[in-house]
């Protein structure tokens, strides 16, 4: 899902606790995750300025996650996000978890570390692993997940949100389209099993 300069990932919360893993499961019992890893002071800031944005590409301090729960369809959580739906095999979407939850930077008894409230709905920024730059983004990274998911995508070749829509796009059915984003048929292309 793009919400313009940024790619989230939204995972049906059922399906990531059949696969057992926790950290993405703190915030309670919520049909919908959705959640986005980006720069650590940027991201969570109630007003993006370009001064954050240049230090975010440039020189970068933190990453953060964010992770979202919501019980309302996608389509209306989101009403101006352009939404694509990529099914994944059971073990991709395992692989695609685990991804996520090696995201989450973690304190001495292995917890996820809140630094700020999420910008919107419930949920929270957590101190997330790696280090953000400009050909390192958000981005890339909801690109790599989805590799991690067995998506024959090149998650090193896309780096603005357009281009991860364009690049998921023959795997993925698109729920709303954009300008430059259409409507197809079902996927020409499918996700296979990581390995």
């Amino acid at each position: 899902m793009s919400h313009g300069w940024h790619v989230g990932l939204v995972l049906r919360r059922e399906d990531v606790a059949a696969v057992g893993l926790s950290r993405t499961l703190a915030l309670g019992s919520f049909r919908y995750l959705e959640v986005g890893w980006g720069d650590g002071d940027f991201y969570p800031a109630p007003r993006g300025t370009l001064g954050l944005a240049l230090r975010a590409a440039f020189r970068s301090r933190s990453s953060v996650l964010q992770v979202v729960g919501f019980d309302d369809e996608v389509a209306e959580m989101f009403p101006q996000a352009k939404i694509l739906k990529v099914d994944l095999s059971p073990d991709g979407f395992a692989a695609l978890t685990r991804y996520v939850e090696a995201s989450y930077a973690v304190d001495a008894q292995g917890r996820p570390i809140v630094v700020a409230p999420a910008s919107y709905g419930v949920g929270a920024f957590y101190l997330a692993r790696g280090r953000y730059r400009l050909l390192d983004n958000s981005n890339t990274w909801a690109a790599r997940a989805l590799k991690v998911g067995g998506c024959p995508i090149d998650a090193e070749a896309v780096v603005t949100a357009g281009g991860v829509l364009h690049a998921v796009a023959p795997f993925a059915r698109v729920v709303r389209p954009g300008v430059l984003l259409r409507a197809a048929d079902p996927p020409a292309v499918r996700c296979e099993a990581p390995g």
